[in-house]
């Protein structure tokens, strides 16, 4: 009996085994990228970049072989579109490796904006990773007119994007996770990278690094695509824009930090024609929120140390402790006027918090039930605050002296 049951144990295990369920990569259509527009009659158009898996990185056995698709699809949402696709394109599609979903700027206005990416959290093909991107024009424009260079496939290439951004900090991390979280919520303001293709009117270098919005960069390129700023989200739609410079102070001023380690420019203070640039570092903020009166008073301290990079006047700020006083309360003082001049706008024109200072202001209560009802989105317009900045010259990179015009040693 224990030999028959071995043989039965065995035979069954075989059974279970073969390639009867086996897919081939060439039956599966990637989509690395899709794209949102609106249509008529409270429809959708959805595109859809497909990745073609045989095309080779180098394509020196195929030169002429496409490396990608893109098909757009009149839909009522991203779920049942996946099949009618399949009426044009003879694979399965799949959302396993999509990196990036694109929303046009008109779409991201309209309320059926949090409708269909809320909707997307029941289907297990779309991964809530996904990063979010909002453009200027239509969304199937963009994914046609982006021809990103040194890399033959779109979806690594908004994956390297993303990277750039957490270094950069000139557009915001954005994925359908943090929307849904942040909008269901309803403490705060959302803030998704804007990008377009669209060059219309280029700006002439702005005083800070970053001060534009996408499309306003003077670049000379292949690939016109720009995702420079943020698109404002509040109550799950979009309202408004912010600067790479805006989006920037934004981040230094929450209390997680993510960005770190950026390029900024300051005017000199002893020649306002020239500028000096840095790296900038931050600290720990200190966020305290005081609640005790009708409306919150808020104050902010970004501890940022700087690491001077270059000094286009050549004016001793290394020895000259005067003049490296003089250097440090400029930048000081220009961190927090900006710092300032954000915040009013933010309760002025968007009437909403998007440096998530409503998680300090959480800790006060002992409910979150109380916090709900204290209603943070209302209170924040008229909130009192207050933004300091804690400036430390670290370093003035590998120059240990200043340099002058005929003692530059060769």
């Amino acid at each position: 009996m224990r030999k028959l049951k071995i043989i039965l144990l065995i035979a069954l295990i075989a059974l279970l085994t073969g390639c009867w369920d086996k897919v081939e990569m060439e039956e599966i259509g990637y989509v690395s990228a899709i794209g949102v527009d609106i249509a008529e009659n409270n429809k959708l158009k959805v595109t859809f970049q497909i990745t073609n898996p045989t095309a080779t990185a180098s394509q020196e056995e195929n030169p002429n072989e496409e490396r990608d698709e893109v098909i757009t699809i009149l839909a009522n949402d991203l779920v049942s579109v996946r099949d009618l696709a399949n009426i044009s394109i003879a694979r399965n599609l799949t959302y396993n490796h999509a990196k990036a979903i694109i929303i046009s700027e008109e779409f991201a206005k309209t309320d059926k904006f949090f409708s269909l990416i809320a909707a997307t959290q029941r289907d297990r093909d779309i991964r809530r990773e996904l990063d979010m991107i909002v453009c200027k024009e239509n969304a199937a424009d963009f994914i046609r007119n982006n021809n990103p260079p040194f890399t033959k496939r779109a979806g690594k290439y908004f994956e390297f994007m993303a990277s750039g951004w957490e270094d950069l900090g000139f557009s915001p991390l954005s994925n359908i996770h943090k929307y849904l979280q942040r909008t269901v919520d309803g403490n705060d303001l959302f803030l998704i990278t804007y990008a377009t293709t669209i060059s219309e009117d280029p700006k002439t270098p702005a005083e800070t690094v970053g001060d534009y919005i996408a499309g306003q960069v003077y670049i000379k390129d292949t690939n016109p695509t720009q995702m420079m700023g943020s698109a404002v989200i509040k109550n799950g739609r979009m309202i408004g824009l912010m600067t790479g410079t805006e989006t920037r102070l934004t981040l230094l001023m929450r209390p997680k930090k993510i960005t770190d380690n950026i390029l900024v420019i300051f005017l000199d203070p002893l020649k306002s024609n020239e500028s000096i640039s840095a790296k900038l570092m931050r600290g720990r903020t200190k966020i305290d929120v005081n609640i005790d009166k009708e409306y919150p008073i808020i104050n902010v301290t970004v501890p940022v140390r700087l690491s001077i990079s270059a000094i286009s006047s050549l004016i001793d700020y290394i020895d000259n402790q005067k003049n490296q006083e003089i250097l440090r309360n400029s930048i000081k003082e220009f961190l927090e006027d900006e710092a300032m001049k954000l915040v009013k706008k933010t309760q002025k024109e968007f009437g909403g918090d998007p440096f998530l200072w409503s998680t300090a202001a959480r800790n006060k209560f002992w409910l979150y039930e109380d916090f709900k009802k204290y209603n943070w989105m209302e209170k924040y317009p008229k909130a009192n605050v207050n933004v300091s900045f804690d400036v430390r010259i670290e370093d003035f990179g590998k120059a240990s002296a200043p340099s002058k015009i005929g003692e530059i040693r060769q």
